[in-house]
């Protein structure tokens, strides 16, 4: 399994936010919370033995809830995401624009917990086949 780094996830968010979005306000806002939420999804599969999907939400729940950029948390919580299944050649999600914005949102101002977010990955992605 492939872990995102800090460095690697600092330059997505700066990339995203700078050269897709345009925006000029970006960066860290609490490193400490930003790392804690890269290790989540290598502690999950350490301590409660999760499945590539399980870990792919606790990272997209860790980034989401903790905040530790000044803008663009949802935004690059779901970039990281996609860049784990892919990465990993874990899922495929097959959710339309509006249904993973809807996501985001729902995630984020109902605080769902990583289980709820774990449901939706199962019911949004088709998984790969190892072999693909």
């Amino acid at each position: 399994m492939k872990y995102p780094t800090y460095d690697f996830l600092l330059e997505l968010h700066t990339y995203l936010m700078r050269d897709v979005w345009g925006e000029e306000y970006y960066g860290a806002h609490r490193p400490e919370l930003l790392e804690s939420a890269l290790a989540r999804p290598q502690q999950a599969a350490a301590y409660v033995e999760a499945d590539s999907l399980l870990q792919s939400a606790y990272l997209f729940h860790g980034l989401l809830m903790n905040h530790g950029f000044v803008q663009g948390n949802k935004r690059t919580a779901y970039a990281m995401l996609e860049w784990f299944l892919r990465t990993n050649n874990i899922a495929t999600i097959n959710a339309s624009d509006d249904e993973i914005v809807a996501f985001c949102l729902s995630a984020e101002n109902d605080k769902w917990p990583v289980g709820q977010v774990d449901d939706w990955l199962r019911a949004n992605t088709k998984l790969r086949d190892v072999d693909e």
